[in-house]
């Protein structure tokens, strides 16, 4: 397999996982993949998550989700933005 088609199946694998999570946490979470680059995706998650404890288990539910379809990603990083968060996902090699 090429590495164009490589990176595309991965980015297919990644939207399958957000959709998957939309589909069940929505409207409590919501994600919508940001940006996709080299070995990072940056995710937004907004919803009434954002005013609850308990906020990073949706960030893990959604790496579970994108584990479960062959891809192995972590969270790297994560911040709190206007009434969202933004979560930095990393891509393992």
């Amino acid at each position: 397999m090429g590495e164009k088609a490589e990176k595309d199946s991965v980015f297919d694998k990644i939207a399958k996982g957000i959709e998957k999570f939309n589909k069940f946490r929505n409207p409590e979470a919501r994600a919508e993949l940001v940006s996709i680059a080299e070995n990072q995706i940056l995710v937004r998650f907004s919803g009434h998550m954002c005013y609850t404890c308990g906020t990073y288990d949706y960030f893990e539910d959604l790496l579970y989700e994108i584990r479960d379809l062959g891809v192995e990603i972590r969270i790297k990083d994560w911040q709190m933005e206007n009434e969202s968060y933004l979560v930095l996902y990393e891509i393992a090699g």
